[in-house]
């Protein structure tokens, strides 16, 4: 955690700050990135995991778009709204699994950032499910606005949405649920932060396995900016600075990253 920390220091003192408009003027030409606010990884004081991860590949061209970030479910709500917006972290997939929009062919995506997998996780001591029969008639919760309740439909489960990450894990931690829906590498940084160890969960099991980059409605502003953040993502993992960011942050790069096109699970 301290390498991560470290991580975000040096990006904040090294780049601009989030939600601040680069040229006002711009204002109501920019394509408009909606960061989607959702706890610890992902803060509205423009901390957290993906907002550095942000900065790193989406902030090089600062001055061509904005980068607002809200709280999720509102963010959620304006990008389906504003046809001229783009969504982040997020993709074609999510868009299509939550109904955030009724017709994904007028959306367009990035090339990914990084890999997202949904684990299942038990409180600590319990053996956590190793398919989904395993969560049969369980209290679970999840995060909300995700697709579990649809991926695990027939096991007779109870779910509970949660909005904050951090709130989701405490609740894991409290036994006030049985199990635990949650992304890696996101619930590692959320259960550090907590002083709490990763609970038990199968790394062979997921029910979700999705890439995580920005969707857009099609513009030709957004075309634009889809193309620019394209070259930078290829950029950054020609050069290893991709791969070197996550390192950094404790992540593996050969898990996390992989090919460039590749397969993904649940949707």
């Amino acid at each position: 955690m301290k390498k991560t920390f470290a991580l975000c220091s040096l990006l904040l003192s090294s780049l601009p700050s989030l939600g601040q408009e680069a040229n006002p003027s711009l204002k109501n030409i920019q394509p408009k990135i909606y960061a989607t606010a959702w706890g610890l990884t992902l803060a509205d004081d423009g901390t957290g995991f993906y907002n550095d991860l942000a900065r790193l590949i989406v902030f090089p061209e600062r001055a061509k778009h904005r980068y607002d970030i809200i709280p999720y479910r509102r963010a959620n709500r304006i990008f389906g709204s504003d046809k001229k917006s783009c969504h982040y972290p997020s993709s074609l997939n999510y868009m299509a699994a939550t109904g955030l929009v009724d017709d994904r062919s007028d959306l367009i995506e990035s090339y990914f950032f990084i890999r997202s997998v949904a684990h299942i996780f038990a409180p600590n001591g319990k053996e956590p499910p190793h398919d989904k029969e395993g969560t049969r008639g369980k209290i679970i919760a999840y995060p909300m606005g995700a697709e579990v309740p649809r991926l695990l439909q027939g096991y007779e489960g109870y779910f509970i949405p949660v909005a904050d990450e951090t709130d989701k894990a405490s609740m894991l931690l409290g036994n006030r649920v049985e199990l635990l829906i949650a992304y890696m590498p996101d619930a590692r940084f959320v259960f550090d932060n907590l002083g709490a160890d990763l609970p038990p969960y199968d790394p062979s099991f997921t029910i979700n396995d999705d890439n995580i980059g920005v969707v857009c409605h099609k513009t030709p502003e957004n075309e634009a900016l889809i193309e620019r953040i394209n070259k930078r993502v290829l950029a950054l993992r020609e050069t290893g600075e991709l791969a070197a960011f996550l390192e950094a942050a404790g992540i593996d790069p050969t898990y996390y990253l992989g090919a460039l096109e590749r397969k993904t699970l649940g949707h």
